[in-house]
């Protein structure tokens, strides 16, 4: 990885690589391993869904009880 690029990365992601280097136990390893592996899916899938005008397709807004 780029050095110089460390900085992009929000902290608790490079804490959680951190604790996947220092883990003893397996199965801490595997909380780690799976979790940057969700952070990495959910990146790729932001960055290829960019050229979308909503890329994650989410709606924020609550939708309406209220019946017309």
């Amino acid at each position: 990885m780029d050095k110089n690029k460390l900085h992009l990365i929000p902290q608790p992601v490079i804490d959680c690589a951190e604790n996947l280097i220092s883990a003893h136990q397996d199965h801490i390893r595997d909380t780690y391993i799976l979790r940057l592996e969700a952070i990495r899916d959910y990146c790729d899938y932001a960055i290829k869904s960019s050229s979308n005008t909503k890329p994650f397709n989410l709606s924020l807004k609550k939708k309406s009880t209220h019946r017309q």
